[in-house]
């Protein structure tokens, strides 16, 4: 809200550059924020395909929670009727940003929670539980693609 005011000043008084820059801001914001929401429903997806891996079944719960992810990932990710807030050659980049948190949450649920005892660290091939970050790395990318490109 603050934005919006101080764009409000610079229009009338006729500082155009400066309304300019914070239209830009404004823009790169809310972009942001469309793109964390895509993420967070990726990290979702990324959890249920990554206990599928791992446990080597899949329940109606997880599909059903696949299906809403997928859909709303979907629905939110169009920018105008043809173009989108992450691109189709862009999911590898967002893919990897997520896999930190999918890769907790999997294990919280797949292995009854990873031991907080032990540093918590975004190098996970240092991690007692890193059988599960090498299922992930070999086989759950190339599904999280399929799905995506759905």
């Amino acid at each position: 809200m603050e934005e919006i005011l101080e764009l409000k000043d610079c229009l009338l008084n006729q500082q155009y550059d400066r309304a300019f820059a914070i239209v830009e801001d404004l823009e790169a914001m809310g972009r942001q924020d469309k793109i964390n929401n895509l993420e967070s429903f990726l990290v979702i997806l990324l959890i249920h395909l990554i206990k599928i891996q791992v446990e080597g079944r899949v329940s109606r719960s997880w599909k059903n929670s696949i299906i809403n992810s997928l859909l709303a990932i979907q629905k939110r990710n169009k920018l105008g009727k043809k173009s989108h807030f992450i691109k189709e050659n862009n999911w590898s980049e967002h893919i990897l940003n997520c896999q930190f948190e999918a890769i907790l949450g999997a294990a919280k649920e797949v292995f009854e929670g990873m031991d907080y005892q032990e540093p918590i660290t975004r190098d996970l091939k240092h991690c007692s539980w890193r059988n599960l970050y090498f299922l992930w790395r070999n086989n759950c990318i190339h599904k999280s693609y399929i799905f995506l490109s759905i």
